[in-house]
């Protein structure tokens, strides 16, 4: 009989373990429906401030969240009104008070699980008549545009903006397709057109104070200069950049008009 070398073994049962791993990954991983349902009662009792939800494949076989303390997943049939929950698997972090206890009761009803009904953004979970858990559907925040916002300058290549009195803002208007605000020593205006994330601001023009008695000029004549040289822009948590290729030019935090 032909020996095998031990390391040569070794090797081929950490490769196996290995693949084995990425296939249970692979298990588990589940495709949103799009909508997360947020936990609001368990069995009549009202939940507040938990991280617990769930999310439903669309093919309605699969599904995952979070039961308060930790992540879980798993199979699921449906039929009708009907469900059958397979097999729970969860990460097995420990948790304390209020989280462990909406854990181990979402759990719990989660076991118990046999019909399902929607009403609108409403999701029960049932036990026979029984409503074991109660979820709502999470909003969905629509991606912020140029024209929800006042933009309030925040910093000009990377430096923050220091002004007395009203920082320099910016809005636009789609309907007339003009952009306009405040240098924070002069009115200015102009038009601006866009194309994905493609943004020029031009035809600018200003009144014409002449703020001596601090830096608000010098903050003007940057702000107007980087205005001219905007190319593209990009919205994200709430700031807007706008840049010069992929070189940011000034930021800006949005808010409300």
């Amino acid at each position: 009989m032909k020996k095998i070398n031990r390391w040569a073994l070794l090797f081929v049962i950490a490769s196996l373990s290995v693949l084995l791993g990425a296939v249970v990954n692979f298990g588990q991983k589940t495709e949103s429906s799009g909508t997360k349902w947020l936990l609001t009662e368990i069995d009549g009792k009202a939940i507040s401030a938990s991280k617990a939800y769930i999310e439903i494949n669309n093919e309605k076989t699969r599904f995952s969240g979070h039961n308060g303390c930790n992540r879980m997943f798993g199979p699921m049939e449906l039929a009708g009104n009907k469900l059958t929950i397979g097999n729970i698997g969860s990460t097995k972090m420990a948790c304390l008070d209020a989280d462990g206890d909406v854990e181990k009761g979402f759990m719990d009803e989660l076991g118990r699980i046999n019909g399902l009904k929607q009403t609108g953004d409403a999701l029960e979970m049932l036990d026979g008549e029984r409503v074991a858990l109660k979820f709502k559907a999470a909003a969905i925040e629509r991606p912020l545009n140029l024209e929800d916002k006042k933009w309030v300058l925040e910093s000009i290549k990377g430096n923050a903006i220091e002004v007395k009195g009203e920082a320099p803002f910016i809005s636009f208007d789609s309907a007339k397709q003009s952009a306009g605000g405040n240098t924070s020593c002069n009115l200015f205006g102009g038009s601006y057109t866009t194309e994905g994330s493609k943004l020029t601001i031009k035809e600018t023009f200003s009144t014409m104070r002449a703020c001596i008695e601090d830096n608000r000029m010098d903050i003007e004549r940057q702000f107007l200069d980087a205005l001219g040289s905007v190319t593209t822009y990009e919205i994200k948590d709430g700031k807007l950049s706008l840049k010069n290729g992929d070189a940011v030019l000034m930021t800006f935090l949005g808010k409300a008009k």
